[in-house]
């Protein structure tokens, strides 16, 4: 009996996976600055890793409009209502620990529900400054995010989203869409692939930051 709940429960979480890559898990990707790869839903490989913890990435690679794009898109199951993950996710001063190589993000203000976003992200060899304009889409599950030119910038261009989608049992779908043109120049040449691998392993580490809030927020008397 136990096995055969469990089963049930296994393909139904697939058949959500699958609904909601379906209805299109990257947004961000195909209404983007510019025109990357069309997204394409989750193969039944691809839903089976997901649903036994496994990271999936799709690694991306195109030019366009004089750039050269590397980054992806990359999905993960999480043990966390999405409210609890948007939440984290919006705000700017938890990015340090929930996102990868990123030494500091700080808010330089907002308006009109579009925030200023100064991030420096790096390894001990190189780091980059810029500043990216952040909002909440209409969907309430998505958070866009785009370089914001008029500041200074040590890469030519950066756009994407985090995407949290519901599943059965409190658990949520993560999905993290993003593409980095470094521009011309050593950097380029060095550490490209890096960041690329870097970038499509955000949700592996947001799922580490957020899963223990989760489970000290429902052993919290108030939750009680």
């Amino acid at each position: 009996m136990a096995s055969a709940m469990h089963n049930a429960n296994a393909g139904l979480l697939s058949a959500c996976v699958l609904a909601l890559a379906l209805l299109g898990s990257e947004p961000a990707l195909a209404a983007a600055p510019v025109s990357a790869p069309a997204p394409r839903a989750l193969t039944s490989l691809e839903r089976e890793r997901l649903s036994a913890g496994a990271t999936v990435s799709r690694p991306m690679k195109f030019d366009q409009a004089g750039g050269h794009y590397v980054g992806g898109v990359s999905y993960q199951i999480v043990d966390a209502q999405p409210e609890l993950v948007l939440a984290a996710l919006s705000d700017v001063a938890n990015w340090p620990d929930a996102l990868p190589r990123t030494k500091s993000a700080r808010l330089l203000g907002s308006s009109q529900g579009v925030s200023r976003v100064e991030l420096v992200q790096g390894s001990g060899l190189v780091d980059a400054r810029y500043c990216v304009m952040l909002k909440r889409a209409d969907d309430g599950e998505t958070i866009r995010f785009w370089l914001d030119p008029s500041r200074p910038h040590d890469i030519r261009d950066v756009w994407g989203f985090f995407r949290v989608q519901a599943l059965p049992g409190g658990r949520s779908l993560i999905t993290v869409g993003a593409a980095l043109d470094l521009g011309s120049g050593l950097a380029r040449l060095l550490f490209e692939d890096k960041i690329a691998s870097m970038m499509l392993r955000a949700p592996q580490k947001i799922r580490a930051f957020v899963e223990p809030r989760a489970v000290a927020l429902a052993a919290s008397p108030r939750a009680n």
